[in-house]
């Protein structure tokens, strides 16, 4: 019986680690309805990488995607680059580990 409860405890752990909240930052380029062009970073834009359902890269973009356009009213933009580093959540490990 051990067994079998030690095989459903790592088959949650692991669908549990299978994700990573993110912070993204980027740079991005947009031209407003009144015909001026902007170029500027956004930061603290939050992501959450399914592992199983996209790239790394691919979420982060898709994150920056969707915060440009629910926070910004515009005729085009360009997102130029992008990086993201993992969020650090020291309670969510103490509790893993104990």
């Amino acid at each position: 019986m051990a067994k079998v409860n030690g095989l459903f405890q790592d088959a949650e752990e692991e669908a549990f680690d299978r994700y990573t909240h993110i912070t993204v930052e980027a740079d991005v380029e947009m031209m407003f309805h009144c015909g001026k062009i902007e170029s500027f970073r956004i930061t603290g834009i939050p992501c959450l990488w399914i592992w199983d359902e996209l790239t790394r890269d691919a979420a982060e973009y898709w994150s920056v995607w969707d915060h440009v356009g629910a926070n910004y009213n515009f005729d085009w933009m360009s997102i130029k680059s992008w990086t993201g580093s993992p969020v650090k959540n020291t309670v969510e490990l103490d509790q893993r580990i104990n």
